[in-house]
């Protein structure tokens, strides 16, 4: 089953992609900090990996760049409440594919897969 792993410290906005994830039939883990993130990305293998911009700590474009150097095979899509040509850039150029805005939208994670299936 296709499995999307969401990171941000914020626990209302990761009950809300769950319970979008399972309304939509898909499985989902969830880390609340950058850290326990890139630990639980190589344990877990999720097929997308979905990280606020801002946390505290290691921040989602730190993870992000982590991530994307050779932990993990998984795509990365950055989450943002504010999003400037700036703080895309910055997603881009950490190695994310895309950033969407918080608060989340089902339609909008349900595009980032349907692109990966069929990139995949």
């Amino acid at each position: 089953m296709f499995k999307v792993m969401f990171i941000d410290d914020d626990p209302m906005v990761l009950r809300m992609a769950s319970f979008m994830m399972k309304k939509s039939g898909y499985a989902s883990v969830t880390a609340q900090s950058g850290e326990e993130g890139l630990a639980a990305a190589a344990a877990e293998s999720p097929a997308l990996i979905m990280v606020d911009a801002e946390m505290p700590g290691t921040d989602g474009f730190e993870v992000t760049r982590q991530l994307t150097s050779g932990q993990t095979a998984a795509p990365v899509c950055m989450m943002s409440g504010t999003i400037t040509d700036e703080i895309r850039a910055q997603a881009l150029s950490a190695g994310a594919i895309d950033i969407i805005e918080k608060p989340l939208k089902a339609p909008d994670i349900l595009r980032i897969i349907g692109q990966i299936k069929t990139e995949g």
